[in-house]
């Protein structure tokens, strides 16, 4: 019996996605559950699974194709004439259509094989993977693949540079950000390092991760009239506080790094002022004061700017913290981050520090009012409380905030109260 398999809603409200390639080529063989096609929506990467068993008898669409939800994919069993009235489209409720591409299952370990090639000439690899194998100058045909049905990992390429596995938390200042949406941390003193970008000439169409971090850009950009206090406070004992503890949390698997002070101070600030904590809806002129504190972090991966989410921030402590952005930043460079975890944020967090920047405009994720944008600390000539000139460490700080709600004085005042929670943690945790 021929049945057409069309384009299941894999996200809320899901109109369309980009079939960045297929995983199964017209004759062979499919089981249901099979992995099928990898499906860009919005910014998340999803393997899209197979509701039928059967035979590939056509692919409606090539690669790097956008296709509405309800429209054909795949022929199975056909004679490949198939139309999209031949069947209709796989629930979107069916679990088996929504699945992110999920974890391998373990199973006894078996030797490295050679790269799989796509329908359309490409080696099996996410864009991600593609994109640090050109950065590195590595031949993806040439490095030996682990991964399910023949897919090349990060960790397979960069086991194959003969580089360390990729580290999910940055030492030092924070997880990095990007000029918007996002980038990846470094270590502690050290500057980021410099990446030479791939040569291109001409027009290049974008990625639709770029695409959608575009549109989402600049609907915010032309939506939200948005204002911009820059400050720096001086964190001597946030910098000894880390010191002291680091190495006992590094002992329990955890990186501790000031990131993890800031979305707590920052909690804590949304606590005590909450129009930081809330959404506008115009439609009804109406403010949403949420009652939670879901802490959106400013995360770079090589296909762009992610931004999951810290769910509770204000309730869990520092170091519950540190420890989820570690495992939240890892899913994003893998390309496993599901989008659960990238919804409800109610305000943001975006830091430069790693990258050794100082102050930004740093745009307004979401349905949020504010968001932070964390900078370097740097050792400054400083005013001591004795009146005495000495040497301090000034942690840049940006907080953009929706003026349709905050008003500057309420800004500087939230931005004012932020401040004396970094600059003494004995006096945050009194506080938090």
């Amino acid at each position: 019996m021929t049945e057409i398999f069309k384009m299941p809603d894999i996200g809320e409200g899901m109109a369309e996605g980009d079939i960045t390639d297929w995983l199964v080529k017209v004759g062979d063989v499919v089981k249901m559950d099979d992995p099928v096609a990898e499906v860009q929506n919005d910014k998340l990467m999803q393997e899209i699974l197979s509701p039928y068993a059967g035979t590939v008898t056509k692919l409606f669409v090539d690669p790097n194709t956008t296709v509405s939800v309800g429209d054909p994919l795949i022929e199975f069993d056909g004679d490949g004439q198939g139309t999209a009235a031949a069947a209709p489209a796989a629930p979107a409720s069916e679990p088996v259509t929504t699945a992110v591409t999920p974890a391998p299952v373990t199973e006894p370990a078996t030797a490295p094989e050679r790269p799989v090639v796509a329908s359309n000439g490409q080696i099996l690899a996410m864009p991600s993977v593609r994109h640090y194998a050109a950065e590195h100058h590595i031949d993806l045909s040439q490095v030996p693949a682990t991964g399910r049905h023949g897919h090349i990992t990060l960790n397979d390429v960069t086991n194959f540079a003969g580089s360390a596995p990729v580290v999910a938390a940055t030492p030092g200042v924070p997880v990095t950000e990007v000029a918007q949406p996002v980038q990846s941390p470094v270590p502690e003193a050290a500057p980021a390092p410099v990446v030479a970008p791939t040569v291109t000439e001409g027009r290049q169409p974008m990625t639709p991760t770029r695409r959608a971090i575009a549109n989402a850009m600049s609907a915010q950009n032309a939506a939200i009239p948005m204002v911009t206090n820059f400050d720096s406070v001086e964190v001597s004992k946030l910098v000894a506080h880390r010191q002291q503890f680091k190495q006992r949390v590094a002992d329990e698997g955890i990186h501790l790094t000031y990131l993890a002070y800031a979305v707590k101070a920052l909690a804590a600030t949304a606590k005590k002022f909450p129009e930081l904590n809330a959404s506008v809806d115009m439609a009804t002129h109406e403010i949403i004061y949420h009652e939670e504190v879901n802490m959106g972090i400013a995360v770079n991966a090589p296909a762009g700017l992610y931004v999951p989410v810290v769910a509770n921030a204000d309730a869990k402590s520092i170091t519950v913290i540190a420890k989820e952005i570690a495992e939240l930043a890892d899913a994003v460079r893998h390309g496993t981050i599901k989008p659960a975890q990238m919804k409800g944020s109610t305000i943001t967090i975006s830091n430069l520090g790693s990258a050794r920047g100082t102050w930004f405009t740093p745009i307004i994720n979401g349905s949020d009012v504010a968001i932070l944008g964390l900078g370097s600390i740097l050792k400054e000539p400083i005013v001591n409380e004795k009146g005495e000139l000495a040497v301090g460490q000034n942690m840049k700080l940006s907080l953009t905030y929706d003026h349709r709600l905050i008003d500057g004085m309420l800004g500087q005042t939230a931005m004012n109260y932020l401040k004396q929670l970094l600059a003494d943690p004995a006096y945050m945790l009194m506080e938090v």
